[in-house]
């Protein structure tokens, strides 16, 4: 995953997208910093699926789950 400063991100930065992305609000200026392109996988991800987003030191395994947030593994 590249960040928006055109760097790769590790995986604890992923994890901390993910947070954000689970609990802030959309024009929050904290929701701005997620990467644009993490922030599309995860809208696009269905309720039950999984899908894998590589970080630069690995690879973490994201769910939807039934309540409409986003786990990680």
């Amino acid at each position: 995953m590249i960040g928006n400063d055109g760097k790769p991100i590790g995986r604890d930065m992923v994890r901390a997208a993910i947070g954000v992305y689970n609990t802030d609000s959309r024009g929050s200026k904290e929701f701005a910093a997620i990467p644009r392109a993490l922030v599309i996988i995860l809208d696009n991800l269905a309720v039950g699926k999984t899908t894998y987003v590589k970080g630069a030191d690995g690879q973490l395994q994201v769910t939807r789950r039934k309540d409409k947030t986003i786990g990680v593994t």
